[in-house]
């Protein structure tokens, strides 16, 4: 073999730090022996370097660190991560884990495999599968639930023909389903709650075409504990809505790692762990016969958040902490906002978290805090977006904002550095 273009070929991969197990996979079937030989040949002629178990061009190294990331990591990211470029951070109480792009274009042909031009299609609460539907263009008149007002300023600012792709801003728990048009095919992702399973299911089951097919994300196997029952259970209430189970395909569906969980691991300390290690099953029901089952009950599933941003980091204020009583005389009360965990940091993202009752502010980091009065937060964040920052709350209101942004941005600069490094290191 000509050991000029072998040559070549090596240093063509370690543009990037590269460990000797993804150049080997990576240099098309050179034998590992001569693999090695050229990389020590490299190293010797001085065109290479080995530091941290990984092999690099000398030319990346700057001062006496080696710098392990590229200066624009998001056109890499863009092709695997399935849209994070224009849509928002997600933020924890979403309950928001998008699939990667692998996954979506694989969900696309596995749903028009199903389809004839004229079906139409129907998403619940799947933003990156309708960018998806609108990037490929599909023949499919395509619809689109979402409650998140910044996704759905986002996704309507990429709509291309508002006849075929169309976006129903609502509440899949609040939706009234005799509104929504009759669909052949409906998608859904719900977070892995029974809650949040059955009311997504009902309202597919409401508004799918008889014959028609439901596709949704299931949580594995060994998702939690009681995971298995909870499957059984869930496929008999689907059986209450006319569906019969079809096809069941296990870790079908896989999801990029959102910053919010990115955080939540590190604060528990967890490492070493890639981004796409989340995986969903596939599970396709075809609905055999109409039924008049009853709404499930959705008690305590939804809370009054408001949101405001600063500086790219999300903030989410709960309300309903508030009783509204004597809200004048609470303005001249002193705000406190208290720390719930070390760190701030909730070092989990599951909904079973008794810390998250007492939260009433959450940041899309999530970080979470007791705010005394979170009226008065809200007011005094208004005021700060307004530049208008005059009262002692307001100051310090200010003084937590901006130190908990600036720790954020940072974060998340880290987040995606550590999402692009992970990715080049799993290609084989």
């Amino acid at each position: 073999m000509n050991q000029d273009y072998l040559k070549k070929a090596v240093l063509r991969i370690c543009q990037q730090p590269r460990t000797f197990e993804y150049i080997s996979n990576n240099i098309k079937g050179l034998y590992p022996n001569d693999t090695t030989d050229i990389l020590k040949q490299l190293e010797s002629d001085g065109e290479i370097i080995f530091i941290s178990d990984m092999w690099v061009i000398k030319q990346v190294m700057v001062d006496s660190s080696l710098k392990l990331f590229a200066d624009e990591p998001t056109l890499y990211l863009q092709k695997y991560m399935g849209y994070f470029d224009f849509l928002k951070t997600p933020h924890p109480l979403d309950f928001e884990w998008r699939n990667s792009t692998a996954s979506l274009n694989k969900l696309i042909l596995k749903i028009q495999a199903y389809l004839l031009p004229k079906d139409k299609l129907l998403l619940l609460g799947m933003p990156t599968l309708f960018a998806t539907a609108i990037h490929k263009d599909i023949p499919h008149i395509t619809s689109l639930i979402e409650r998140n007002k910044p996704i759905v300023k986002a996704l309507n600012g990429i709509v291309s023909d508002e006849n075929k792709f169309k976006i129903i801003e609502a509440d899949i728990f609040k939706i009234n389903p005799n509104f929504i048009t009759e669909h052949f095919c409906v998608v859904m992702d719900p977070p892995w709650y029974a809650p949040h399973f059955r009311q997504f299911m009902w309202v597919a089951a409401k508004s799918v075409a008889l014959n028609g097919i439901v596709a949704i994300s299931l949580p594995p196997i060994n998702t939690k504990a009681n995971v298995i029952n909870e499957r059984v259970e869930w496929f008999a209430f689907c059986g209450t809505l006319g569906l019969c189970l079809e096809i069941l395909e296990p870790e079908q569906l896989e999801y990029s790692m959102p910053f919010f969980e990115f955080n939540a691991l590190r604060a528990k300390g967890v490492k070493d762990v890639i981004p796409f290690w989340r995986k969903g099953d596939l599970a396709v029901f075809r609905k055999i016969h109409v039924t008049k089952a009853d709404r499930p009950e959705n008690d305590n599933i939804n809370s009054d958040w408001s949101e405001r941003e600063f500086n790219s980091v999300r903030f989410r204020i709960k309300l309903d902490f508030h009783d509204g009583k004597n809200t004048e005389n609470n303005k001249e009360k002193l705000l406190e906002i208290t720390p719930l965990v070390k760190g701030d940091i909730l070092p989990t993202v599951s909904n079973n978290d008794d810390r998250r009752e007492t939260a009433n502010l959450w940041t899309s980091g999530n970080r979470i805090f007791k705010v005394n009065d979170p009226v008065v937060f809200l007011e005094c964040f208004d005021a700060i977006l307004k530049e208008q920052i005059v009262s002692e709350n307001e100051k310090t209101a200010s003084k937590f904002i901006s130190l908990i942004s600036d720790l954020e941005k940072q974060e998340y600069s880290d987040y995606l550095e550590w999402v692009y490094y992970e990715m080049e290191r799993q290609i084989n």
